[in-house]
């Protein structure tokens, strides 16, 4: 699988805000290839599991429906037919 790949505009304002928030949280100063290394292996590491995360809500949407059209094609079915 490959690493994401954030678009310039994003990751920029993502080194900035953990610059931002290591400062006020936990008092530490980093630098912006600091910062910009750390998002790079966050991202290196989150990747799969997110990804794989994003795979599991779609699976229970897909059952979610499939159980839907199943109830449709149940209702659907014809009990049996008279002769007059």
């Amino acid at each position: 699988m490959k690493v994401l790949k954030l678009p310039k505009e994003e990751k920029d304002a993502l080194i900035s805000d953990l610059q931002e928030h290591l400062d006020v949280e936990l008092g530490v100063t980093v630098g912006q290839i600091a910062a910009e290394q750390l998002i790079d292996y966050m991202l290196q590491q989150l990747t799969a599991p997110i990804y794989n995360l994003a795979i599991e809500d779609a699976l229970k949407g897909v059952r979610d429906r499939m159980a839907v059209l199943e109830d449709d094609l149940y209702a659907m079915k014809v009990t049996k037919l008279t002769r007059r």
